[in-house]
């Protein structure tokens, strides 16, 4: 049986690769993430940056497992979803796993 939910909600792991001196290490966090239909996301310019910001910030509602630099835990808010948003190689790996989740990805690949 299906049901049918307006506006559900669901988590997955969001890979990113952190660039350092030595190349990449790849780093991850749980980010929770309500989706949007098709309609409303034809709204968004996928080739503008701020389009794809409005983008993030309409589809990220939360998270586990970001820590500041001194490794205290970073509670969600509007503010620090903004720093995350404006770092390129983490806005890119939240693009990517929720469009991983809604093309029905395996988790882990």
């Amino acid at each position: 049986m299906l049901k049918i939910v307006k506006n559900p909600e669901f988590t997955a792991r969001v890979k990113v690769q952190v660039p350092t001196e030595n190349g990449v290490i790849e780093e991850s966090f749980v980010g929770r993430f309500r989706t949007i239909s098709i309609s409303d996301a034809e709204k968004f310019n996928g080739f503008a940056t701020e389009e794809v910001s409005n983008w993030l910030r309409r589809i990220l509602i939360g998270w586990e497992g970001i820590k500041d630099e001194d490794g205290k835990d970073v509670p969600f808010s509007d503010e620090a979803r903004e720093q995350l948003i404006d770092i390129p190689f983490i806005r890119n790996a939240i693009g990517a796993a929720y469009n991983a989740a809604m093309m029905g990805a395996k988790r882990g690949n």
